[in-house]
């Protein structure tokens, strides 16, 4: 059934264009962000008792709106309280930073060129004389084109991949409050405070609220001014923003690094020569390094754009030190071969909608799979839910799919409540043999069980010796093993939860036995699932755990790599996180 010997199929056989300087860039908008804290003093209706109250509130006044973005931010712009009534005692700015979106062309699984877009975030010139360094950020998995990057002009959110990665293009500690003499700077701080009014904790926590205060400016006092006011890029993946009309090409991972590197180098040439931006402009410190960090999808993508720079010899151009890949899916076949093991023991899949989505994105895109349909792999009934409507939509995120899983559990079908009932659990999860058709499973389950041994290691899972439906979605899986066909030259922090289920653990043991001692590998125990994880890899402390105090730990890896050389990076160079 499969070839003895090991061949090395990636990606890079797929004859993707050169890379080529970045055409049709265009700023379409420009704006400055703002997070001011407000302290409340309020009164319990109840018991008459006066109490304090931290509220974050966002401002983000664009230029498309007319407002001159260069002065000052207005309070009169501010949001109103909401759910508190007293008086505003005292407020001040905490996070500012410029941002500004934009459109470039790159190209397509074909070779064609495509219209994408993204969103970039710049340091303000008022708290700053230079850009440190160049941060760019592969986001999460998204099924709805809302959930973009360059859609997000919301509140900073502790456990949003772009509101921790922007707010890093940020920094200048501002006074925290009088009575408490702390300082607070950019990064997490109106995260932390913001979370403290959502959860209701006021000044019985007080003392809380000043370790959060004085968290901040560890991290970014003076010995951390290289991990602060970097320029930050985040291009929206094919499919999403100004290519919604296009089919998202999920885990195809040379392609979306292709993609992701012409948008980091159209959001610099934006930088430096668009006249919207001249305001605004600072030039780089001359050391300046380059860091690429995602988590989940934008883990594997991190990962790919590291591999991508590597291969086509453009590290040194981009200054590149290293990736930091939160649990991401870096070879889909371990990955699928997890999903197997969970079946054969009884457990259903957690996040259901990533089969379809890893299956739609080959089809879309992979050139193994252009003769074959959905149908071929799934169930008729698993199809007949819309699955693949409500991915190619768009217009529903993995929450609102796995509410209506949930919902087709409890109505079913014309007047059937039982109906879909042997596809899903009332929780909205699935077993793998339900949803996927019989040939499928069948395929799948045969492979795990001739290499249930060696489908983590470095050795993995045998190619397919022929072409068949189900042999081209092995080979198409296959040639998206960002772990295969390299020696990495600099540094990859990985970190991957011990017990995710969404993104097996397996795939990061794979990553560590094929790159080796390139690869630090942080092994998150927190018994935390895959988005309980991701709050842990972007809000988390050195410890391990989400906690108001000591170091936090994305800043503290970013620190670590821009600590190395560009250039000539040795594996002994980083022990661990």
């Amino acid at each position: 059934m499969f070839m003895t010997t090991t061949l090395n199929i990636s990606a890079q056989d797929l004859n993707l264009p050169g890379l080529t300087s970045p055409t049709n860039v265009k700023v379409t908008d420009v704006g400055k962000m703002t997070q001011y804290i407000e302290q409340y003093v309020v009164t319990d209706s109840l018991t008459g008792k006066q109490d304090t109250v931290y509220q974050a509130v966002p401002e983000v006044v664009w230029q498309s709106e007319g407002v001159d973005i260069h002065q000052p931010a207005r309070a009169s712009r501010r949001a109103k309280a909401t759910k508190m009534e007293g008086t505003l005692n005292d407020y001040f700015a905490n996070v500012s930073f410029y941002i500004f979106k934009y459109s470039y062309t790159s190209i397509n699984s074909q070779g064609e060129f495509v219209t994408l877009s993204g969103m970039a975030a710049v340091p303000d010139p008022d708290q700053t004389s230079e850009v440190k360094n160049l941060l760019i950020g592969t986001h999460i998995t998204i099924t709805a084109d809302k959930e973009r990057p360059s859609n997000q002009t919301g509140k900073l959110e502790a456990s949003s991949d772009w509101s921790v990665l922007f707010a890093m293009a940020s920094g200048n500690p501002t006074k925290f409050n009088a009575s408490t003499k702390w300082m607070i700077a950019g990064l997490n701080a109106a995260a932390i405070l913001s979370s403290f009014a959502t959860w209701g904790i006021t000044t019985t926590a007080v003392f809380s609220v000043e370790i959060a205060a004085a968290t901040v400016m560890g991290i970014y006092g003076s010995g951390y001014g290289d991990s602060r006011y970097n320029f930050v890029v985040m291009p929206d993946y094919e499919g999403y923003g100004d290519s919604k009309d296009h089919a998202h090409p999920y885990l195809y991972q040379e392609l979306t690094a292709r993609q992701v590197i012409d948008g980091a180098k159209a959001a610099l040439q934006a930088y430096q020569y668009d006249p919207q931006l001249k305001n605004v402009h600072l030039n780089f410190r001359k050391d300046w390094k380059t860091v690429i960090c995602g988590y989940s999808q934008g883990g594997s993508v991190a990962l790919a754009t590291q591999r991508f720079m590597e291969q086509n010899h453009i590290d040194d151009e981009m200054r590149l030190v290293g990736s930091i890949c939160g649990d991401g899916p870096y070879d889909p076949m371990s990955t699928l071969m997890y999903y197997v093991k969970r079946d054969l023991e009884n457990q259903p899949m957690s996040m259901p909608v990533v089969l379809p989505l890893i299956v739609k994105g080959m089809l879309d895109s992979n050139p193994y799979m252009q003769a074959h349909k959905a149908e071929d792999y799934f169930s008729s009934k698993f199809i007949e839910t819309g699955i693949m409507d409500w991915l190619a939509n768009k217009e529903m995120t993995t929450g609102d799919i796995e509410s209506a899983f949930k919902k087709l559990y409890t109505d079913g079908k014309d007047g059937n409540s039982a109906y879909y009932r042997d596809l899903f659990t009332k929780d909205g999860h699935a077993m793998m043999r339900n949803i996927m058709n019989l040939k499928c499973y069948d395929y799948f389950e045969d492979i795990y069980n001739n290499y249930k041994d060696k489908y983590k290691t470095a050795e993995g899972i045998p190619l397919p010796s022929g072409r068949g439906v189900m042999q081209d979605l092995h080979l198409a899986l296959a040639s998206n093993d960002v772990t295969d066909g390299w020696t990495p030259r600099h540094h990859i922090l990985m970190f991957h939860s011990n017990v995710d289920t969404t993104v097996p653990y397996d795939n990061a043991e794979r990553a560590e036995e094929k790159l080796g001692d390139w690869v630090v590998l942080h092994t998150a125990d927190l018994k935390h699932d895959h988005g309980p994880s991701g709050k842990d890899f972007f809000a988390g402390d050195k410890n391990y755990e989400i906690v108001l105090s000591d170091n936090l730990r994305i800043s503290q890896a970013i620190k670590k790599l821009i600590d190395l050389p560009s250039a000539g990076q040795t594996t002994n160079m980083i022990d661990n996180w």
